[in-house]
């Protein structure tokens, strides 16, 4: 099926929470900063140039939906013109622009944006020089230069990376998103292989030859992870480099919140991750070091019970770092 367009990237999600004081003061610890706020609305942003990467409305604890970055105003307005999608509407929210909106499969608002306008970035998001040492001197990067974080330094967010949600229909919510979107699947998750049960379908935007991040959402079944209730599983946030993601998780440990699964090194898109729990239950991850893919690279089986340890195989492990939690992660408490 060809697509009615192909997205460019995610942009940001849209959360529901009691109390925005409360999360403004986690999304601080996590690296943001307030972009803007007003008696309902929370927007925040990161290091780099797009005016927010997170929005916070106030409510019942809920998982809106994430918006998505179209590559053109002719996108938006052909996604406009479709049965699924409403009218393009001028946006109100920092940096301005236009979006047009819809409701996936399981309920969920699906947003597709463009013409924010950027800000000016906050600091430098290339990764720093590493010295990776070796026998040939010339391999040194940092060369009379030293390398300082100050202590308690808060974690520099570059982007909104993904977003794993708990679907009811795993196939049928990547149908409708590659329909619409353009999205395409990268890996399916099959204890066993090919004849096994479809555990998980991580899935990327698709960019042509451009490199995309190994996933942008991440299917699950929200039968096995959240008593059969659709919704949020959980955001990321790429992060500038390994620094960030330790320097996050030392803030966050000392501000008490709580820790839901890492420091560790994924398979499937091989990030470094550490998840945390918002106050209100929502999981947010810090990733950094991912896997990128054009679009010639097809679409993997992948047996679970082969990676880590054949001796002692886990459900969703690391390559390093702690094995996941299967009775919590994912689980209705962050829906």
């Amino acid at each position: 099926m060809t697509p009615i367009i192909k997205v460019d990237d995610m942009a940001f999600p849209i959360l529901q929470v009691p109390d925005l004081d409360k999360q403004e003061t986690f999304l601080l610890d996590f690296g943001m900063k307030r972009a803007h706020r007003t008696k309902d609305t929370l927007y925040m942003r990161g290091a780099g140039a797009q005016p927010y990467v997170h929005v916070s409305t106030l409510g019942p604890k809920k998982f809106l939906g994430s918006a998505f970055h179209a590559c053109s105003m002719q996108d938006l307005e052909t996604l406009a013109g479709s049965d699924a999608f409403g009218p393009v509407e001028a946006m109100t929210s920092p940096g301005g622009g236009y979006r047009t909106s819809s409701k996936d499969p399981n309920g969920l608002d699906v947003h597709v944006v463009f013409g924010i306008e950027k800000t000016e970035q906050e600091t430098e998001l290339a990764m720093p020089e590493f010295n990776v040492g070796g026998e040939e001197r010339e391999n040194f990067q940092r060369i009379n230069k030293i390398k300082r974080f100050s202590k308690g330094s808060f974690p520099r967010i570059k982007r909104y990376a993904h977003c794993g949600l708990n679907v009811l229909d795993m196939e049928e919510s990547l149908s409708w998103y590659h329909a619409h979107l353009g999205i395409i699947a990268s890996d399916r998750l099959k204890p066993g292989g090919e004849g096994g049960p479809l555990l998980g379908i991580f899935s990327r935007c698709d960019r042509g030859a451009l490199p995309a991040d190994h996933h942008s959402i991440f299917f699950l079944p929200a039968q096995m992870q959240s008593k059969g209730k659709p919704g949020l599983n959980h955001v990321s946030y790429e992060m500038v480099n390994i620094d960030d993601v330790f320097m996050g998780h030392e803030i966050l440990t000392k501000k008490g919140y709580e820790h839901e699964w890492g420091i560790g090194r994924h398979y499937q898109g091989s990030q470094i991750f550490d998840y945390w729990r918002s106050p209100f239950g929502h999981i947010h991850e810090h990733q950094t070091d991912g896997d990128v893919f054009d679009n010639t690279v097809p679409p993997q089986i992948v047996d679970v019970m082969q990676d880590g340890d054949p001796n002692h195989p886990e459900m969703g492990p690391s390559q390093w770092g702690p094995a996941i939690n299967m009775e919590t992660f994912g689980d209705e408490r962050g829906l």
